[in-house]
């Protein structure tokens, strides 16, 4: 192994995790005001090299950390009391701007907190920043034509991953202690491995996305199932604690590993690219076979076909929302034709993965029928797939089967959903709607760049408790 020029931040002094300052809190060993300032300075020292923050909100985060500082101690504290919480920027605050990261379509001013703001703000929680996403939040790498590109913090040819990279970017560096993203085919969950941190992705409806753009109305539509609100954290503790604040209803079911099965997919079709993340596979299932649960091989058949019905259902929904979304201030929506000349002088408009997005659905964009046909079979896989998995069942699979990429290598990946690729089995969850945590693996770098890897679990929804009990026994011997 070699010797690199980077440590991984959690458990130091510098980097605690938010259980951790919360005791320091309450044992005056710090208080809410040094974590603040020490937050602003790290993203001062950080901004220009990673480019994660598009709005710091430091006058108020100060008052607000003075305040709580100063006040006098009570029985009862928020359960994120003082702690600096960063925001993607699709997630509405009340008076300020949501852009989608683009140059085409007005900002829109939001009038109210989105709902998992209310409750964070409601438990202490001290809004620092908003982060950087790419443009709509589409694509494993954050850039966008309005706010630019976001480096890994630890080496800058390499993504932070994305959508939620500029949260990944943030948190990595010391720039707010917890993050909060969205995922719809990994972007908690891929950030969180490609900057070593810890992702949970929840069930799509277990978290209002109230308030959080883009704005799903339609209470049926099938992106409500996989699109989810969740933490990036420097813990699992971290994680649960935070996903137990946001969530209308945070379940209370058991997490005895000694009742649950640990589910071995031998057959996954994905693309692992790394040796390494094979590695940590096997450690991971040692070591939760060591913490008593029971080993279950389990048959997943149709990757493929799911993860190709995926990009369809996604174009179509996708185009439906950027007929809208593309609209400049004089109401005029994007011709494709036009902006593939501006691209040839230089003067685009949208993003290239939204472009691809747009040419894609010439050909690839089901018909009404169609796509109710996609929408049945994603339901009757879920449903065998339910019922194999079972409430005490925790299935390990890989985050990604490969460690961050280099920047503007990942479209391709994107935009090629014939077959399964590196980021299938995030995709899997998401359309399957896993709840699913990614686990970093320090321990266990990638040999020629020093990055992390990963591991993800998975469970129903409603054992989330076992989820969080295994991935905590994992993330002890991982790091």
């Amino acid at each position: 192994m070699r010797n690199h020029n980077f440590t991984r931040p959690l458990d130091t002094k510098e980097f605690s995790d938010a259980i951790s300052l919360l005791e320091d809190f309450e044992n005056k060993k710090t208080t809410p005001l040094d974590v603040m300032e020490k937050s602003l300075r790290n993203i001062a020292d950080n901004h220009e090299k990673i480019n994660a923050v598009t709005q710091l909100f430091a006058k108020e985060a100060l008052e607000e950390a003075k305040k709580i500082t100063e006040k006098k101690p009570t029985k009862k504290r928020g359960k994120l009391e003082g702690i600096p919480i960063s925001l993607k920027e699709p997630i509405g605050i009340k008076g300020q701007e949501v852009t989608g990261g683009s140059i085409r379509m007005p900002s829109k001013r939001v009038k109210d907190d989105a709902v998992i703001v209310q409750r964070l703000k409601k438990e202490g929680a001290i809004i620092i920043a908003r982060t950087n996403t790419p443009e709509f939040s589409f694509g494993h790498e954050t850039k966008s034509p309005l706010f630019g590109v976001t480096k890994n913090p630890y080496l800058e040819n390499y993504i932070p991953g994305g959508s939620s990279g500029g949260e990944s970017a943030l948190i990595a560096s010391g720039g707010s202690v917890v993050g909060i993203g969205t995922d719809i085919g990994g972007s908690i969950r891929y950030p969180a491995h490609c900057c070593g941190l810890v992702g949970f992705k929840p069930a799509g409806r277990a978290v209002s996305k109230q308030g959080i753009f883009p704005f799903i109305e339609e209470d049926g539509f099938y992106l409500n199932d996989w699109l989810a609100a969740g933490p990036i954290a420097h813990s699992v503790r971290d994680a649960k604690l935070v996903y137990e604040v946001i969530a209308d209803n945070p379940s209370t079911g058991n997490n005895d590993l000694n009742t649950a099965e640990l589910l071995i997919s031998t057959d996954f079709d994905s693309e692992i690219r790394n040796e390494t993340i094979k590695e940590v596979l096997i450690k991971a299932k040692q070591t939760l076979l060591n913490e008593g649960l029971t080993p279950r091989n389990l048959e997943i058949k149709n990757i493929g076909k799911l993860h190709w019905n995926f990009g369809k259902m996604m174009i179509k929904a996708m185009k439906f929302g950027l007929k809208d979304w593309l609209k400049n201030e004089k109401n005029v929506g994007l011709s494709v034709f036009v902006e593939s000349l501006r691209r040839v002088i230089g003067e685009k408009t949208v993003s290239g993965e939204i472009y691809s997005v747009l040419l894609a659905s010439k050909f690839l964009e089901p018909s009404d029928t169609d796509l109710e046909k996609l929408i049945q079979f994603c339901r009757q896989e879920k449903e065998k797939l339910y019922q194999q998995i079972g409430k005490n069942g925790v299935l390990l699979l890989p985050t990604s089967g490969d460690i961050a990429l280099k920047h503007n290598q990942s479209i391709q990946i994107d935009m090629s959903p014939l077959v399964p690729n590196i980021f299938s089995p995030m995709i899997f969850t998401n359309v399957m709607n896993l709840p699913s945590i990614t686990i970093p693996a320090w321990k266990y770098r990638d040999r020629k760049t020093g990055l992390p890897t990963s591991v993800m679990l998975c469970c129903l929804p409603d054992s989330e408790n076992l989820l969080f009990e295994a991935a905590s026994k994992l993330e002890k011997m991982l790091n």
